[in-house]
């Protein structure tokens, strides 16, 4: 049984988002069970290059090149600090290694090692050069082409021309041999069903070494809310449907709404907007902590567009006890299922739908929507185990270093 697992991620908890989440809950619980785990990520100005942890994590915190930061090939830019005798040391010193991220160039290197490699697959990274799985030209789920990567690159990450020029050229002219080593890792852990399913139908040969296992969920309070307002947390993004959720608002055709809605990752200081229907949007930064803002709010909107694997702002948001209009697409249905009243699933895309529900949810009482909010955070701790999932995830340890 293997011991000691090596972590390769880009961003470590509490830089980055979902998957950088799930990677620090994951090195907690191993952790937890006598696992000696190790990370190695990008350090930052400010940071120490070497910390270990009360619960044992030791973290070691690399200077990197920028270059292509933000992109799957930002590490290939930095080969040579995988190349170097310390990064050598480390491998060779550990069982396992282990990637959450995009750091597929470990992977040889860890092989020639003979080491076995699990690949956390938390996008469509493997078959996608967006990682999203839509097709911007189309606007429909699948592989992002050309055009599409372009488009994703301009309206998506707001890139400057001669960055999506080079971005493109860098896509053409590796994507494919780049993804290529993702499928030498010995294990793919996918986070939904509808998520692995989706990677297989393009990549066939990769399903006999594929798993799910669903993320590690927070430890997070039941929040009572204390008026009906609604969150919403995906910033700017076209994916997530920002545009969608602004046409809703527009839409609804009550000219006193008394709506109030807080968008957080969209601004750099917070100020507010009063539609003429009456919806008040307050337009926020990015916040360290939904606990922040989340007792002002008894419902939260997901208008993705693109099939989010395993959306976390789902599940934190249902953890706290709220309402859910959710775009039934990607993972969400999979989370939400047989969870009740408390949840919405829309069409992605239907401005209208959300509009209706949006209007559904502000016929309830505030207690009514607090109860309905119970039962959803009820839902979610039944369905996510962190026993069960670490104990999968440490059968699938074993079963490649016994190979």
């Amino acid at each position: 049984m293997p011991s000691r697992i090596l972590v390769f991620s880009e961003l470590f908890y509490p830089h980055g988002s979902g998957a950088e989440l799930a990677t620090w809950l994951y090195s907690k619980l191993l952790a937890n069970e006598g696992f000696k785990v190790t990370v190695v990520t990008t350090k930052f100005p400010g940071e120490s290059s070497h910390e270990l942890l009360s619960n044992g994590v030791e973290i070691y915190r690399i200077p990197m090149k920028m270059v292509l930061y933000g992109t799957r090939y930002y590490t290939l830019a930095n080969l040579g600090v995988l190349l170097s005798s310390f990064i050598n040391k480390l491998i060779k010193q550990n069982d396992v290694v282990y990637i959450p991220g995009g750091w597929y160039s470990v992977i040889p290197i860890a092989k020639i090692n003979r080491k076995p490699v699990i690949l956390h697959v938390h996008n469509y990274s493997l078959t996608c050069p967006t990682s999203l799985m839509y097709d911007f030209e189309k606007q429909k789920i699948g592989p992002s082409p050309l055009k599409s990567f372009i488009i994703h690159e301009m309206i998506e990450r707001r890139r400057k021309a001669g960055s999506v020029v080079g971005s493109a050229f860098v896509n053409e002219l590796i994507g494919k041999h780049y993804s290529r080593l993702g499928a030498l890792a010995d294990a793919l852990i996918f986070v939904s069903h509808a998520q692995r399913n989706l990677v297989v139908s393009k990549s066939p040969h990769l399903r006999d070494k594929s798993y799910v296992i669903y993320n590690p969920i927070p430890d997070l309070p039941y929040i009572k809310a204390e008026s009906k307002g609604i969150g919403y947390f995906g910033g700017k993004s076209f994916a997530k449907g920002f545009h969608i959720l602004i046409k809703a608002l527009k839409s609804i055709q009550n000219n006193n709404a008394n709506i109030t809605v807080f968008m957080t990752k969209i601004s750099e200081k917070p100020y507010t907007i009063k539609l003429r229907n009456g919806v008040v949007v307050n337009l926020l930064p990015r916040v360290k902590s939904l606990e922040e803002f989340v007792n002002k709010i008894a419902c939260t909107i997901i208008p993705s567009i693109w099939p989010e694997p395993l959306p976390y702002a789902l599940i934190e948001s249902m953890l706290h006890g709220k309402l859910i209009i959710a775009s039934n697409i990607g993972g969400i249905p999979e989370i939400v299922a047989g969870a009740g009243y408390g949840v919405k699933l829309i069409k992605p895309g239907d401005y209208n739908a959300i509009a209706d529900g949006i209007m559904a949810f502000k016929s309830l009482t505030l207690e009514e929507a607090n109860e309905l909010g119970i039962k959803n955070r009820e839902h979610i701790i039944q369905k996510f185990n962190n026993r069960r999932t670490i104990s999968t995830f440490i059968s699938v340890l074993d079963r490649i270093y016994s190979q």
